[in-house]
């Protein structure tokens, strides 16, 4: 009896119960109910063999890219994909030069098939000046806008920088993958213009090495060195430093010169919340375009900076010399990058008189004098032609 009594209870649910859909976002438009799950993951591949860049291997840090991909979204995330797992694969330390992979992972339990036609990458927190990977990574044509959309029946809005990209298209129910949204590289906040050697007549060359600090950073302690010069300056955000030293006679080989610059620089794109929270944007590495809505992406929990890029410690190698032949004196007539050209200039060499030069001032000399001794000429005869007129006029 007991029996029946329980089958009969299990029907009347069957029979009356409203069916659940495992995601309802399509009739909503709540990500609080979206089951396409995504997430970010930073990577490169190898150590960076990057030319004429010095570094200490112990300094960097990533993880691999081809390991990313494989391992998929499952590795980096957990509480069913919505919380992205910190301190894995969400950050890269390099000099300058390296390459940082930004990689896509996704995965659709929605129950059915849904089409991605966009991904927009969060570079910084909705405060730009607490966080922004433009500072120190070289990505292009990247945009402000705000991006909006529904969680939990708020509306719910992300500032700051982003990036868009084109989407996965079409995923089926049950796929999980990924890919690289793009391949970008650390830049550096040095820019060495020309690098002159002047040979004067008295045999001595005059060294002028021309750098400029490009980054928004005030840069200690740099280090200039060529063989046994060795000098020592600081760089504001915009400044340009001279290089300037002497060698008693032309080498017969100019030897390379390095810049030693100790400064690090960090910058992480995105901040925890703590769990459970929904509710803080600065917590998001990523959203979609589901339809004409937007998702969020896994949040990074619990509080801390995430999404981070370091440029460390690094020494640059250069040996781009431009030959300048100066006369004695004009020395600083030389000049570097300037905030009103970009290229370096020589002023017009003095004490140097060619036979060409001469004749042609003779000749102009000689057309001068003729020419005044013509319209004297002239003038004298037009004189004596006005005198005559008024001689005649009265009565003379």
């Amino acid at each position: 009896m007991a029996r029946k009594i329980l089958k009969m209870i299990l029907y009347f649910f069957i029979i009356f119960a409203t069916p659940v859909y495992s995601d309802s976002f399509d009739v909503s438009k709540d990500a609080g109910t979206n089951q396409y799950y995504q997430a970010v993951a930073l990577g490169t591949e190898g150590y960076p063999e990057i030319e004429d860049v010095q570094y200490v291997r112990s300094d960097f840090m990533a993880e691999s890219t081809s390991g990313i991909l494989s391992t998929g979204i499952s590795g980096y995330t957990d509480f069913d994909f919505t919380r992205r797992v910190p301190n894995v694969a969400d950050r890269v330390y390099g000099p300058p030069g390296t390459v940082v992979d930004l990689v896509y992972l996704f995965r659709n339990n929605t129950g059915h098939d849904v089409n991605i036609s966009k991904v927009n990458l969060v570079l910084s927190r909705n405060n730009p000046e607490l966080g922004n990977l433009t500072d120190v990574l070289n990505i292009s044509d990247v945009n402000t806008k705000d991006i909006l959309y529904k969680y939990s029946n708020q509306n719910m809005t992300k500032s700051g920088i982003s990036k868009e990209y084109v989407g996965v298209g079409e995923v089926q129910n049950g796929v999980e993958g990924g890919y690289v949204l793009e391949s970008v590289s650390i830049k550096d906040p040095l820019e060495v213009g020309e690098a002159e050697y002047i040979k004067n007549d008295d045999g001595i060359v005059d060294i002028h090495v021309y750098i400029r600090n490009v980054s928004k950073e005030y840069l200690n302690n740099l280090v200039f060195k060529y063989l046994s010069h060795e000098e020592k300056f600081n760089l504001g955000a915009g400044d340009e430093h001279v290089v300037k030293f002497s060698l008693s006679s032309m080498p017969g080989t100019l030897e390379t010169f390095s810049i030693y610059n100790p400064n690090i620089k960090e910058v992480c794109a995105v901040y925890g919340s703590p769990y459970y929270t929904y509710n803080d944007t600065n917590a998001i590495s990523v959203f979609a375009s589901r339809g004409n809505d937007f998702v969020p992406g896994a949040f990074v929990q619990p509080v801390r900076e995430s999404f981070c890029v370091k440029r460390i410690a690094y020494t640059m190698v250069y040996g781009n010399w431009t030959e300048e032949f100066v006369e004695k004196g004009t020395e600083e007539s030389v000049l570097g990058i300037t905030d009103e050209k970009e290229e370096a200039k020589v002023l017009p060499k003095t004490g140097k008189v060619t036979w060409i030069i001469v004749i042609l001032l003779v000749v102009d000399a000689v057309l001068w004098y003729s020419w005044s001794i013509y319209e004297s000429k002239i003038a004298n005869s037009r004189l004596r032609t006005k005198s005559s007129k008024n001689a005649k006029q009265r009565g003379l």
